[in-house]
């Protein structure tokens, strides 16, 4: 004897989907004329007694009619939920789709935009090699204060002095040399500028929560081994050039991030005031609420008429 397999369970499996289906029976009982559910039931109640301790009714009918004036009045709120809920929803969707604002104000690709979204989001940029937005700022004006241009005979604490004690420290601690270790931090940056680095950084952004390790070991786990063998060659001028360059260009990328994430706040406020349901759902809804503001109405024009007429 054969037996059909189970069929899995359907339904929302996610917390806003939930929350939707939560309020499907407010849709699909909108036009009955009975109580389709139990915070339906609950309002209805609390409008009765409401109404019976202000009118008063002596006969049936007025009786009748503050029950229909009960559910019309439940039913209106129930859908004033509805919309507020939904738009709360519409609200989320776009708190969750950065990308949206980011059209908005015009950033395009790479870095900033990246580096514009972590802040946006309330976090602090995570920098390879341990620098801080406050100390690559610090450097870049060194470099740019000599023209962006270094000698190798040069003395790089006289030239860039706060660079070049941070280089001197983070040589003491590796056992290496000065020079080595710019061209080592120069590599990370130039690396994180590139379209692989800003992919690597978008990937440590999403699982920061997950992942404790530092930027400055994972972008030196990510150096091809090509790269980790130029470090042990004598440092060239261009090279050093370049590390220089990768300073100030990635100082450019955390400014650039912060003006961006400047305006993409006041453009998601902006956004968000403006969140509206779309066409069709606007109209349904507009059409299920004017369906009973009418009968509400209409049962308490015949109430006051029944009372009016009792009282002769």
């Amino acid at each position: 004897m054969s037996t059909l397999p189970k069929k899995s369970r359907g339904g929302p499996k996610t917390v806003r989907g939930k929350q939707a289906s939560s309020q499907n029976s407010l849709v699909h009982g909108a036009t009955s004329n009975k109580i389709t559910n139990s915070e339906q039931g609950t309002l209805v109640d609390a409008h009765v007694q409401e109404l019976i301790a202000y009118y008063n009714p002596e006969s049936p009918l007025e009786k009748l009619q503050i029950q229909r004036i009960a559910l019309c009045k439940a039913k209106l709120d129930s859908l004033y939920d509805l919309e507020q809920v939904k738009l709360q929803i519409a609200e989320e969707d776009l708190k969750r789709a950065p990308e949206l604002v980011m059209e908005k104000i015009g950033a395009g690709d790479g870095l900033a935009r990246a580096f514009a979204e972590t802040i946006s989001n309330g976090y602090e940029l995570e920098l390879p090699m341990g620098l801080t937005p406050d100390s690559l700022r610090v450097y870049a004006s060194e470099i740019n204060a000599v023209g962006g241009q270094l000698e190798l005979d040069d003395d790089l604490n006289l030239a860039l002095p706060s660079l070049g004690r941070f280089i001197n420290e983070v040589a003491h601690k590796r056992g290496s040399t000065p020079h080595r270790e710019l061209l080592r931090i120069g590599q990370a940056l130039n690396g994180m500028l590139q379209e692989r680095g800003v992919l690597e950084y978008q990937l440590s952004q999403v699982l920061r929560s997950l992942k404790k390790a530092k930027q400055e070991e994972a972008y030196g786990e990510s150096l091809s081994d090509a790269n980790k063998s130029e470090l042990n060659e004598e440092p060239d001028l261009n090279k050093i050039q370049e590390a220089l360059n990768g300073i100030t260009r990635l100082n450019s990328a955390v400014i650039n991030a912060h003006e961006l994430a400047r305006n993409f706040k006041r453009m998601q406020d902006l956004m968000l005031r403006s969140v509206t349901l779309g066409g069709e759902e606007s109209d349904r809804l507009l059409r299920y609420q004017t369906t009973w503001e009418r009968r509400l109405s209409s049962a308490i024009g015949e109430l006051l008429a029944l009372q009016a007429k009792n009282s002769q």
